[in-house]
């Protein structure tokens, strides 16, 4: 009957070094993640968690399923992290049916179910999920070492220690085995299938040799397994933990809406200064990085050359906040890194600790540089794409929040915009009782001039741009003549509109984005509509997204989902003769497709009037951003390549005949792209109200 002796080889002593070190093990790893735990309890209050089984599966699903590691252009990578997890889960669940049966099954109850076809089957999957361990763990290598792609640091630390453990258990694992089928010439060796043929190519070799060198092994694996397991809290393996937690607790709001600062009148305090100024949630961020990237691929920074890289920032404040805890930690920021900090003096000697640079250096300026906080466009990418939601934007605009309302250190040219914002309710200088101008040329009403507003089917949020840009008020009178074309009753705000705040609150202003949201509310409470229809991402997700947590609940839809409903009634009708050759490209909105999820009614209405499209390398919610989030359409872009032309480029190269869009911030950004690369007379910048209205 297949079986084999537990133990062979390993005296009484060893074993009882063996449980002891399994003690060691447990107790730092209890202390490493204790210590964790009350260092992210150091900040402000969160909760009450709420729909408690949802996270709790979403976190399962992360953890055990890799549901967002193992995504569309990451199968590789998803399947080498599945590969290295399941295979050292299944090799731990396999040490554990060994120490069951020689501790509890045999000395306890007198039986032995380590025999038979129990062991040929626990054999077999042993080497199975062995095998996988071992080409996860080389898949790795390969992806961080020899692929060579810009988003790794190719450091010999952190990423080198932990492979180079977990290559040394897989291989000393099988070695083991290998030595001692050798050694007893076991029968059954041929069902350990991986570590068979190595047996036979020792087998010349004399026992004794094979039973010491099976000594030393056992000993060396033993002690790799409790360096490895001492060493995860303070390390990247840490997200084991960290990141299924995070999954746990994320904020299911923070898709489409900024946290509130509630009662802000009242408040002495905005934003983030320091680490305790972070709720406790916000501080789980920064330990559940995996370092793996992901949310530099479509990162417009990373990807055009700026300072702020999502993963340094989240993993750099993280280091600065181990350190400041008393843990061991990897790189902690620029200035950090260093033995000094700027504006700092340290009461240390010559060369003062790297503990003591973090206690005195401040999170802004010496951790994080102002520059990565406003090169930020908030345009989520990095959000979507991190496999542990990670929620780099809320925390980069808490900073921004400090150093507008409690620092007022920001951009030069954000003094302009606020106060535009303040004296007439645009970001620009034109004056409040000129918004309605175009309406007027365009037969457009304005609601103070609509006899009885309950009659109207949708009030048309026209949004700053396309009230005051020449360029974009051709999109306003676009979605005008669709929607007369279609028989919608519809009216604008007119001179009753103001900002709905989308930019003041990216940029860190949340009190003036109260101001404007509250008295917009007011306006749009006073009419009472039915629906709301925005051509503006931006203005359609703070709308619909943001208000009601100022009270102001409406029904809102994109121009976008509007035109979609208008053709599938047959209320709206493109003349047959008007489709075209779907030779435009579609760019996703930030606002519109990774904050909303609306992707396939703009691409349904280029297929009914364009007759399709060109769809762009990178698209959905993996689309490239413009670059006007975060009120960047209002600040030079001073440093690394414009993220505009980085885009514009990619459409380029699809000879495509131009790009359509579905808000008004890429139409401008893309029209200044498309000038300053000298192709304005081959590439046209049309949003899609423009396509449609041309094909009525």
């Amino acid at each position: 009957m297949p079986t084999r002796q537990i133990g062979w080889n390993v005296s009484e002593v060893a074993f009882a070094a063996m449980y002891l070190l399994v003690a060691v093990q447990a107790l730092v790893l209890a202390y490493g993640f204790t210590r964790r735990y009350l260092t992210w309890r150091r900040g402000r209050p969160y909760g009450p968690i709420d729909q408690v089984g949802e996270r709790l599966r979403q976190a399962l699903a992360v953890a055990f399923v890799h549901r967002r590691l193992i995504r569309p252009g990451y199968v590789y990578a998803g399947l080498m992290h599945l590969f290295i997890f399941w295979g050292f889960v299944v090799l731990f669940i396999g040490t554990l049916i060994v120490l069951l049966e020689a501790d509890i099954a045999r000395p306890y109850f007198g039986f032995s179910f380590y025999q038979g076809a129990f062991y040929v089957v626990y054999k077999l999957v042993i080497n199975l999920f062995g095998l996988l361990f071992l080409i996860g763990l080389l898949m790795a290598v390969y992806r961080r070492y020899l692929q060579k792609l810009p988003k790794f640091r190719r450091s010999l630390s952190d990423d080198a220690i932990v492979l180079g453990i977990l290559l040394f258990l897989g291989l000393t694992g099988f070695l083991l085995e290998a030595l001692r089928l050798s050694a007893t010439r076991d029968e059954a060796a041929p069902i350990h299938w991986v570590a068979y043929p190595l047996s036979l190519a020792l087998n010349g070799v004399d026992p004794s040799i094979l039973a010491g060198a099976h000594a030393v092994t056992w000993w060396s694996h033993m002690l790799a397994n409790t360096a490895l397991l001492v060493y995860v809290p303070v390390s990247k393996l840490a997200h084991i933990v960290t990141g299924p937690t995070n999954v746990f607790l994320r904020a299911t709001d923070a898709r489409a809406a900024l946290p509130l600062i509630k009662n802000i009148e009242e408040q002495e305090h905005f934003g983030v200064a320091k680490l305790d100024d972070f709720n406790w949630k916000q501080l789980v961020n920064f330990d559940a990085c995996m370092r793996c990237g992901r949310c530099l691929d479509f990162c417009p920074t990373f990807n055009t050359g700026k300072p702020l890289k999502p993963r340094q920032l989240i993993v750099e404040v993280g280091a600065y906040m181990n350190r400041r805890a008393g843990l061991f930690a990897g790189p902690a920021g620029p200035r950090i890194s260093e033995a000094g900090v700027r504006g700092s003096e340290l009461t240390s000697p010559d060369e003062p600790s790297l503990a003591q640079v973090a206690l005195a250096a401040d999170l802004i300026g010496d951790v994080v540089s102002e520059d990565e906080l406003w090169d930020c466009t908030t345009c989520r990418a990095c959000m979507e794409q991190c496999p542990v939601r990670i929620e780099h934007v809320p925390l980069i605009v808490e900073m921004r929040r400090n150093l507008v309302l409690e620092q007022s250190r920001f951009p030069q040219e954000l003094v302009l915009l606020f106060n535009n914002l303040e004296r007439n309710g645009n970001p620009y200088s034109f004056p409040a009782s000129s918004r309605a101008d175009w309406a007027a040329a365009a037969g457009v009403q304005e609601l103070s001039a609509v006899a009885d507003p309950s009659e109207l089917e949708v009030i048309y949020w026209v949004g700053c741009m396309s009230s005051f840009d020449a360029r974009n008020q051709r999109v306003a009178t676009a979605l005008a003549k669709i929607l007369t074309a279609a028989g919608v009753k519809f009216a604008i705000l007119g001179k009753e509109e103001s900002c709905s705040g989308d930019p003041a609150r990216r940029a860190g202003n949340e009190y003036l984005y109260q101001i404007l949201a509250q008295t917009n509310i007011e306006r749009l409470n006073q009419y009472q509509p039915k629906r709301v229809v925005a051509s503006c991402p931006h203005c359609f997700n703070t709308l619909k997204n943001e208000y009601p947590q100022l009270g102001g609940t409406f029904e809102v839809v994109h121009h976008s989902q509007l035109i979609q409903e208008l053709i599938d009634s047959g209320r709206l009708r493109v003349a047959p003769e008007a489709v075209r050759d779907g030779r435009m490209a579609y760019h996703d909105p930030c606002y519109l497709g990774r904050y909303n999820q609306v992707y396939d009614a703009p691409r349904e209405v280029m297929n009914r009037v364009e007759g399709g499209f060109v769809e762009l390398p990178r698209c959905r919610d993996r689309g490239f951003c413009c670059g006007a989030g975060g009120a960047r359409a209002f600040m030079e872009e001073k440093r690394g390549t414009r993220i505009s032309h980085n885009r514009l480029n990619e459409a380029i190269g699809t000879e495509a005949s131009g790009v359509a869009v579905a808000c008004p911030f890429c139409v401008t950004m893309f029209e200044d792209g498309v000038r300053a690369l000298n192709v304005e007379e081959r590439f046209a910048v049309r949003d899609i109200a423009e396509i449609v209205a041309d094909g009525l």
